[in-house]
């Protein structure tokens, strides 16, 4: 696997939790005697491997001082279940991505196909939306850090240079978007653009935003 197939970017593991310290770093020698510019996960066992994986569909409540992903299913199988219909919505997902990037992490999302090599159209059908949705939105999301504002339910935040971008889940019936912890002069839409009135008042930030949203998993205001 790492001699025959050219420069490899990741391996990744699923080893059993019973192997030995000195077996897990014999692995983790290897990977990397054969393919140096290869990132190794840190399921190789005993504190190695370089970043953290996270408990299966597992999101951390809080941002992780160090590199780490979260590993999680379209449905509730890994592999193809031909009787799993149990499908998170495009909305769900979505909202987890944007979770798990405010925190620092990767989103690590498996895609079982069938015998035939074939990818479910349910499986399908949700992906084009994240990626239709990732069009728009991207860059709040690629090449990202976590953004100054933690913690809230109805939105999360990443942080770019010179830019915050709020990923809004609840859109305020109000019309006024407030947030705290956070200063900008001015504020637009990731989706058309559209520029928004924002202003300073009691030492929060109050933007001025439309009736509606322009997505129902999250609309993106980016803050500069």
């Amino acid at each position: 696997l790492l001699t025959n197939y050219g420069p490899i970017a990741i391996i990744w593991f699923d080893t059993p939790k019973g192997i030995s310290e000195q077996q897990s770093r014999s692995l983790l020698e290897l990977c990397n005697e054969l393919q140096p510019d290869c990132l190794v996960c840190g399921r190789l066992g005993n504190a190695l491997g370089d970043y953290a994986t996270a408990g299966d569909n597992r999101i951390p409540e809080e941002i992780l001082d160090l590199d780490w992903e979260t590993p999680a299913t379209i449905n509730d199988s890994w592999s193809y279940k031909v009787n799993d219909h149990n499908w998170k919505t495009s909305v769900d997902l979505i909202r987890k991505l944007v979770d798990i990037v405010s925190k620092g992490g990767n989103y690590l999302l498996n895609v079982g196909p069938t015998g035939e090599g074939v990818v479910p159209q349910p499986s399908v059908e949700r992906l084009e939306a994240m990626g239709r949705w990732l069009e728009v939105n991207g860059e709040a999301v690629y090449g990202t850090q976590p953004g100054p504002i933690q913690g809230r339910a109805d939105l999360r935040t990443t942080s770019g240079e010179g830019v915050v971008y709020l990923h809004v889940f609840d859109w305020p019936a109000d019309g006024q978007l407030r947030v705290e912890g956070v200063a900008a002069e001015e504020a637009r839409l990731l989706a058309g653009g559209e520029a928004l009135a924002v202003e300073e008042s009691g030492g929060a930030l109050e933007i001025s935003v439309p009736e509606e949203g322009q997505d129902a998993a999250a609309s993106v205001i980016a803050l500069r």
